[in-house]
Order: C-alpha cells, then structure tokens, then sequence
C-alpha cells in the first residue's frame, strides 16, 4: 500500500511537487528558525522565490530534459560494472557527475558563459529557496555531466533515479541554508551552507572559489578554494553588482 501511494505521488508531477516542496518547507523553516545566521524577510521574497521554483520544475526541467533527449545518445558503461553493488555505483555517479559539475561551474564564471548563471547569483540574501534560480541553458550545462555518467547506474530500480532527484532539490537547498554551519573537517570533503555562502558573495574576487557542488576536494585540487573560516557569516553580503534587464537575466542570455 505504501509503496504504491509513493509511485503514484511520484507518477504525478503536481502531486509530487507539492508534496516534496512542503515537505522542505516544514524542514527547513524549522532549522533556519532555530539557527538563523543572517536576518531575511521571508514574507516579501518566498513568494517570489516560489515562483523561481515553480519556473524551474515545470518550465526549465522539461525543456532540458526534451533537449538532452536529442542531444546526447545512449552509451553503455562496461558490463562488469553491472556486478557492482548499486550503493557503490551511486558513489561513483556522484563522484564523477561532481567533477563534471565542477569544471562546468567554472566555466560559467568566466565572461563567456556568465549570463547563463547571473541569475543564480542575483538574491541579496541566503536561505533554503535563494538557491532555486537556474536558467535553461544553466541547467542543461549543469546537469549535463550527470546525464553523460548516468549508464553508470544501468540498471537500475525504479527508485535510483526518484531519489537522486530528491537529493539533487535537497543539496540546493542545504548549500544555501540561511545558518552558519560548517566546519573544517567536514569542509574536507563535502561542501556546507558556510562554504558555499562565500560563493555567493557580493565580492566579485570571490565569485570564483568555492565551486563544488556536493565535494569540496576540487576546489582544493584546483586552486579555487578559500577557507570559510576566515569570514564572519553576519559580515558577508550577498547579490551581484549589476542590474541586468530583469528579461535577459532570467533567459540567461
């Protein structure tokens, strides 16, 4: 009975949707009001960070996915890693989707591809949905690296996929978390909502560093990584230093 509630939520796209996003909801609101790091006026921006969210999934989720159908062709990975437990598989998914993300994420910090990434960048503040703002040809570059290792996986049950989804939203919403939490041995290897937050500074010297995604190890690998631990979250501002046409910036063009 359960099982079946659960596919057919998941079969449902709305039905979905409002389940998971209230779920986050109640989750969040709970620990940013518990450990707030940065004073927010939820009331004037969730409605409008909702309808970023309500733009990403039924707008740019579907137009990338119908994208990546006709631009990328099924590959099979080796058949010995059929034989790999799916845990381990779904490590190496992230790992190497990561990497990919990773060098992505770089180049869309350089003056060529910028505009495709500007809006993710324009909230003057952090919390659990500042983070929901993608444009089409971001997502399509980001998730890109995920799709090309997603053989990896092959085959997979029904659930892989449903929740990799769940924990990409989950990531997002972690990285921008409005507290202060981090660490350095935890910072190590995965990225926290203080580490991340750096990257969202309205400093434009730090607009390149700290750009991992789930791991922290490319950017110590590759030069982009500056310690967190170094900045008072209440001294950091956030936003970007332009006032693009509000058009263009969503369109990412």
């Amino acid at each position: 009975m359960t099982r079946s509630l659960l596919i057919h939520i998941v079969n449902s796209p709305v039905l979905f949707f409002g389940t998971f996003f209230l779920f986050r909801a109640c989750l969040w609101a709970a620990v940013e009001y518990q450990w707030r790091a940065n004073p927010v006026r939820y009331r004037q921006v969730a409605l409008r960070d909702f309808g970023a969210q309500i733009f990403h999934v039924f707008l740019v989720i579907p137009v990338v996915l119908y994208l990546y159908d006709r631009a990328f062709t099924y590959h099979s990975f080796p058949r010995l890693l059929q034989n790999v437990p799916m845990l381990v598989r779904i490590g190496l998914y992230l790992v190497l989707g990561d990497f990919g993300y990773y060098w992505i994420h770089r180049l869309m910090h350089t003056q060529l591809l910028w505009r495709t990434h500007m809006w993710h960048h324009s909230p003057t503040y952090m919390y659990w949905l500042a983070g929901c703002r993608a444009t089409i040809p971001q997502q399509f570059l980001v998730g890109a690296p995920y799709v090309l290792v997603a053989p990896i996986l092959a085959p997979a049950p029904w659930w892989v996929f449903t929740a990799l989804a769940i924990f990409s939203y989950l990531t997002v919403d972690w990285m921008h978390l409005n507290v202060s939490w981090g660490g350095r041995l935890l910072e190590w290897v995965f990225v926290t909502p203080r580490y991340h937050h750096i990257h969202h500074s309205s400093d434009p010297d730090l607009y390149d560093l700290n750009l991992g995604n789930n791991f922290t190890f490319w950017d110590r690998l590759f030069g982009t990584y500056i310690d967190p631990g170094k900045f008072e979250t209440k001294q950091i501002s956030f936003g970007i230093d332009e006032a693009p046409n509000p058009v263009r910036l969503i369109a990412g063009v």
